[in-house]
């Protein structure tokens, strides 16, 4: 009986032994987790505020912005002080870049015309030409951009806009905003979905959420196909 009691005495410490240096190696792991997930939450705190600072929402599975002018090229437009107004692309334009890389625009005081290049985008070994929404100067050039193009890409509708242009008339004025924009995404939403589905031969969307391009898989013919398609690149 005796043996049995030391016996049971020695597994029952060998137990709460391995359960101690369990408890510890926990605990170290979670005192070097705790700022990666405090720094994790934070950023996900920070976007969340923007996305409500900005009015961002969901429409027909992209970003949108209503109090924005949207061109049919997808760039956005919106009133700047001095009466230029700041232009950038939509989600639907950067969801066709996997990420900025460069970005070229011309110096303020350029005259530029509306459908003529007003900015040329690098993203993973492609370049496309974006075209004018408008005719006027450029008033002011987005040096962050310039210096950080994954600005374009990641605060697409905000600190990424590209440059800002005083416009020569006010045709802007009739482009979508609001809930006219928001129907002008949803149609542009549908008609991605189809040519999506044509060049990559699968379903692009599941129950009316869009699903981004495999970029890998979008071929570069395909790719320059899409882009002329929304961009008019």
């Amino acid at each position: 009986m005796q043996a049995i009691i030391q016996m049971l005495e020695t597994t029952g410490i060998f137990i709460i032994g391995i359960a101690a240096r369990g408890a510890l190696v926990l605990g170290v792991v979670l005192i070097l987790s705790l700022p990666i997930m405090l720094i994790a939450f934070a950023l996900r705190g920070a976007e969340a505020l923007q996305r409500s600072h900005l009015g961002l929402r969901d429409v027909a599975g992209f970003v949108f912005r209503p109090d924005l002018w949207y061109a049919p090229t997808h760039t956005w437009l919106a009133h700047r002080r001095g009466g230029s107004l700041a232009i950038g692309l939509d989600d639907l334009a950067l969801r066709l870049m996997p990420n900025v890389t460069g970005i070229e625009v011309p110096p303020a005081g350029t005259a530029v015309r509306e459908g003529q290049p007003l900015a040329t985008i690098y993203a993973s070994g492609r370049c496309v030409t974006i075209p004018s929404p408008v005719t006027g100067t450029i008033a002011a050039v987005n040096r962050a951009a310039l210096r950080e193009p994954a600005l374009v890409k990641r605060e697409g509708y905000g600190r990424g806009w590209m440059v800002a242009v005083t416009p020569s008339n006010e045709a802007f004025a009739a482009l979508p905003r609001g809930e006219r924009a928001e129907r002008f995404m949803r149609r542009e939403a549908a008609r991605w979905n189809g040519l999506l589905e044509t060049e990559l031969g699968l379903a692009a969307a599941d129950g009316g959420h869009l699903v981004a391009p495999e970029h890998a898989v979008l071929g570069e013919a395909s790719w320059d196909r899409m882009a002329a398609a929304f961009l008019g690149a």
